[in-house]
C-alpha cells in the first residue's frame, strides 16, 4: 500500500515536472510565480503586514532624519553636503 502511494506521487512528480518543460518560458514563470505567491490561511495579521506597517516606516524615517541632524550640529565646516574638518587642514611640506 505505501510502496504504490509512493509510486504514485514520484510519477505525479514526474508527470508534472515534464508538463513544464513543455511549456514555454513565460508560462513556467507565471506558474512559479503563482506557486510563490503567499497563501494566507490565518485570520490574523502576517509577518509582511507586522513588519511593513505605516508607524514602523515613518519610525525610521524620523530616526534617520535626527541621525542627520545630530551629524550636522557635530561641526560647523558644511560646505552644502561636503564636509570639511580640521584633519583636512594640514600644512603641507614645501616642495
Amino acid at each position: 500500500m505505501f510502496v504504490n502511494v509512493f509510486a504514485a506521487l514520484g510519477l505525479l512528480v514526474c508527470i508534472l515536472l515534464a508538463i513544464d518543460m513543455a511549456l514555454p518560458r513565460r508560462h513556467q514563470m507565471a506558474i512559479r510565480a503563482w506557486m510563490r505567491r503567499p497563501r494566507h490561511l490565518s485570520s490574523g495579521p502576517g509577518l509582511r503586514s507586522r513588519f511593513n506597517s505605516r508607524e514602523r516606516r515613518r519610525a525610521a524615517h524620523d530616526a534617520a532624519l535626527d541621525a542627520i541632524a545630530r551629524a550636522k550640529h557635530r561641526s560647523d565646516n558644511w560646505d552644502g553636503n561636503v564636509y570639511h574638518g580640521d584633519e583636512f587642514e594640514q600644512r603641507r611640506k614645501p616642495h
